[in-house]
């Protein structure tokens, strides 16, 4: 399963993020990959970044959240790519990717 974890890292908690990261190469679990890791700087808060992650099972992705900690902000979402997105779309057959979005607009209510 791939799943891409955003991140928040402030200068406050930089030096421990680093420290974080180095460690989990030895401690990260069976069945859990890093395919790429992004991070940029600037801005609030002071690093944002990005992992692509490939894993075996929920409990990889809850052990990677759970040894970062409070050392970071972290939102981890599971992904698809776009072409198998595209071909679930077309197989769900149902049509519910094709309908039309119904009105948010209030009704008016009579006096």
């Amino acid at each position: 399963m791939l799943f891409v974890a955003e991140y928040e890292i402030t200068w406050a908690a930089l030096d421990a993020a680093i420290a974080k990261r180095l460690e989990w190469d030895g401690a990260k679990p069976d069945g859990f990959r890093f395919i790429g890791e992004y991070v940029w700087q600037g801005g609030e808060p002071s690093f944002r970044g990005v992992a692509i992650i490939e894993a075996e099972s929920v409990e990889a992705i809850n052990s990677f959240v759970l040894h970062y900690g409070p050392t970071l902000t972290m939102r981890v979402h599971p992904a698809s790519d776009v072409v198998t997105a595209i071909a679930g779309v077309g197989a769900a057959g149902d049509g519910a990717a094709r309908r039309k979005p119904q009105s948010r607009r209030p009704t008016k209510r009579r006096r």
